[in-house]
């Protein structure tokens, strides 16, 4: 059995796997080597093209390769291996398969998911929109695009793409209204966020458990922040949560910090000390301690009151304890969004 350790070359199927840093950086974190190794090779999406791909590698150099690939299209790429005379040889945690005398290791990764075709993109001349929808809605568009978008996808239910020809922009205008997805032609949702609340004169302030002063972070970083954001709280330990929030000790002891009976008592509370017009508000098991049978790693609640109205959402998040926070503070991010009714209409 060869060693794993340092694969020569790295295949990247899937565009949110080198697009989207904090994916990147995971990869990098549970697998170090894909930083170090010496050339890899990346797709928007799966083709048939890249086995072919593959097999010139191989023939031109014969080393370890490692294939990272989208969980969506493992599958169909493991059974194209085989027809193509790839020949497994082990199937535990990641299938490795030889061929003409090499290994190719190959990795689902699971995380926010997305693919589309090939390594180099000359053309910077494309229409960037982000999209928002349901995960079956984005889905389904994504097969409708193919080769014509490189998407990255943020969350299962928010993308970011470029279109990349005219019949790309024609599938996604006639798709819009069909799929009942919601379009942004902006580059950055934070400063539209900021844009938007500044034209509103709204203000936002934020509770937070789990993520630790991600989700305020995040906003900061963009210029204006200061017009619209009126504090933060980090409310790590139950006793802060009392006596900074108000939340109630029979709700901790009865609920838990993680709950929505007490994402809903940090909301009331943040409300009440900044005099905000939006709160948020995350707690959550980031891991990789923690969970429970009742309560897995992974498990988020995020709370936003718009005024009287408060919607509190359970989330179920995979990967490490970075992404975890990373996916709590952009579904948060989402869900501020979809409390404005006019947002994506003032773009």
């Amino acid at each position: 059995m060869p060693s794993l350790q340092k694969p020569q070359r790295i295949f990247f199927i899937g565009a949110s796997l080198y697009q989207d840093l904090v994916q990147r950086s995971y990869i990098e974190r549970v697998y170090p080597y894909a930083k170090i190794s010496k050339i890899a090779y990346r797709y928007p999406t799966y083709t048939q093209e890249i086995i072919n791909d593959l097999k010139r590698v191989i023939q031109s150099c014969h080393t370890l390769i490692a294939v990272f690939i989208m969980q969506r299209y493992y599958e169909q790429f493991c059974q194209d291996l085989e027809i193509e005379g790839f020949r497994e040889i082990q199937k535990e945690n990641n299938k490795l398969y030889e061929y003409n005398g090499s290994h190719l290791i190959v990795k689902p990764i699971k995380l926010f998911s997305k693919i589309e075709s090939n390594l180099t993109f000359s053309n910077k001349n494309v229409a960037a929109f982000k999209l928002f929808g349901s995960k079956e809605a984005l889905l389904e568009l994504e097969d409708r695009l193919q080769e014509h978008a490189i998407i990255v996808k943020v969350l299962p239910t928010w993308y970011n793409i470029e279109i990349q020809d005219s019949e790309g922009e024609c599938i996604l205008t006639q798709s819009i209204e069909e799929l009942k997805i919601k379009m942004l032609a902006i580059s950055s949702v934070r400063e539209s966020l900021i844009t938007y609340l500044s034209a509103k004169n709204k203000t936002i302030a934020f509770a937070e458990s789990c993520t630790g002063g991600l989700l305020v972070s995040k906003l900061t970083e963009k210029s204006g922040a200061s017009k619209v954001l009126k504090g933060s709280m980090v409310t790590y330990s139950n006793d802060i949560k009392h006596e900074w929030l108000g939340v109630e000790k029979e709700v901790l002891q009865k609920y838990g910090a993680v709950s929505k009976e007490c994402v809903s008592q940090m909301l009331d509370g943040i409300q009440k000390q900044t005099n905000c017009d939006i709160a948020v508000a995350v707690s959550g098991i980031a891991g990789p301690t923690g969970g429970s049978e009742e309560k897995p790693v992974g498990t988020v609640f995020i709370g936003v009151k718009n005024g009287d109205k408060k919607v509190i959402k359970k989330f179920f998040f995979d990967g490490d304890r970075i992404n975890i926070q990373e996916q709590s503070a952009r579904s948060a991010l989402e869900m501020v969004l979809y409390s404005e009714e006019d947002f994506f209409t003032f773009f």
